[in-house]
């Protein structure tokens, strides 16, 4: 194979007579290879040219020009290649991804077009999908820049491109916005509030296990082990009668329950005359069964082939809890959902046991996020701060 970059001189070319010309790879149907040049008027710009190509071939860039495929073709091809591994819920992110890059670019743009400033550009100018919000937050256009750094690193894997147009641009700050961590004696006023055993136990079981509210809405009976006061998050596959559940990054894994969650478990079972009918824990039997219930709701998702999420099931969950914060007269100290009962268990393990020990027992994939989002700090820590600064000067030496 030709790998040199040669520099002649055309004498039939008197605007741009000097030529560098060179070679592909070798076509394994043919054997033979394509041959590429580019003139330039001057022999100082050609040499330049040559040196810069010598040094990308030897970085493994590609010798050949990319094959010509429309932006609309890749992101198609790419997304059915990558379904089968990913989840349901993450498709969906993608989908709104390409949607994104289709309306800015256009379906037609040639992939190649895509260059590093017009990347930076399109982060740049994202905008909301929905006209009623105003503006789009950094963590949301941070995860469309990871999408599309995802998508045309593949595609410089497939060699459609030489580089990828988004790994250089540059990521937004995103600042974790506070969160009310919720205290033990807010809890207590928020189990009281709650109307029934589910609402008592669904709280227990995010407050002091840690489950994500896809978690809560899917746990079965069968994830409870009351002998050994623990429950097992893992992922479960769908059959007929059950919808599948997706634990996030797939990580399974088992947590203990405290007594007082424990006995509000075994309460509610015991007070359930459908506990053996109704396999989930936090459903009613109408919830479960009803017209609009989740037996009828899969089969109408099967037979209608759409895509079923962990959070199909969370509906009218919302303005339930702030009905029973205000009962409870919690007064938030910034964003406060279901989901933030989960961040303050976190938040609770952070502060007293190992990093590691929190990060399994979160089901986190990597020990960053941990250490990124759960390092709060309130009165508690200030206070904290200070009774060891108080015990420090008190140390009587010698």
């Amino acid at each position: 194979m030709v790998k040199k970059i040669g520099i002649y001189r055309d004498p039939r070319n008197n605007r741009r007579p000097w030529v560098c010309r060179w070679y592909g790879e070798d076509d394994p149907t043919t054997g033979k290879q394509r041959r590429y040049t580019k003139s330039f008027k001057l022999k100082t710009a050609a040499e330049q040219f040559a040196a810069n190509k010598t040094v990308e071939f030897e970085q493994g860039q590609l010798r050949d020009k990319p094959e010509e495929i429309t932006l609309k073709e890749f992101c198609k091809d790419w997304l059915k290649t990558k379904r089968p591994q990913l989840r349901q819920g993450t498709i969906i992110l993608y989908k709104n991804t390409i949607r994104r890059l289709l309306d800015h670019f256009g379906p037609n743009v040639l992939l190649l077009k895509v260059t590093p400033i017009e990347a930076a550009k399109f982060i740049g100018e994202l905008k909301p999908l929905k006209k009623k919000k105003q503006e789009l937050s950094n963590a949301t256009r941070y995860r469309i820049l990871r999408n599309c750094r995802t998508m045309f690193g593949e595609a410089v894997t497939w060699q459609l491109i030489s580089m990828n147009p988004f790994k250089t641009v540059k990521a937004p700050k995103c600042t974790v916005k506070r969160w009310h961590y919720l205290k033990a004696d807010e809890y207590k006023r928020l189990l009281k509030a709650a109307p029934s055993l589910r609402w008592k136990a669904l709280y227990a079981l995010a407050y002091t296990a840690g489950l994500r509210l896809g978690e809560l809405v899917n746990l079965t009976w069968a994830d409870i082990d009351f002998k050994k006061a623990q429950v097992t998050v893992q992922s479960r596959k769908a059959t007929t009668a059950m919808p599948p559940f997706y634990v996030k990054d797939n990580e399974k894994r088992t947590v203990p329950l405290p007594s007082q969650t424990l006995q509000i478990l075994k309460d509610l079972q015991q007070k359930n005359p459908a506990v053996f009918k109704v396999p989930y824990v936090l459903l009613t039997e109408r919830r479960y069964e009803g017209d609009k219930g989740l037996l009828a709701r899969w089969k109408k998702y099967q037979e209608q082939k759409r895509p079923w999420t962990n959070q199909v099931m969370a509906y009218d969950m919302l303005t339930n809890f702030k009905r029973h914060v205000k009962k409870a007269k919690i007064e938030p100290n910034g964003q406060l959902a279901i989901h933030t009962l989960r961040k303050s268990c976190l938040q609770t393990w952070a502060d007293n046991l190992p990093p590691n020990v929190t990060k399994e027992l979160a089901g986190h994939s990597s020990l960053e996020t941990t250490l990124t989002y759960y390092n709060q700090v309130d009165n508690y820590h200030r206070a904290k701060a200070a009774e060891i600064m108080e015990k420090w000067l008190d140390r009587k030496i010698g």
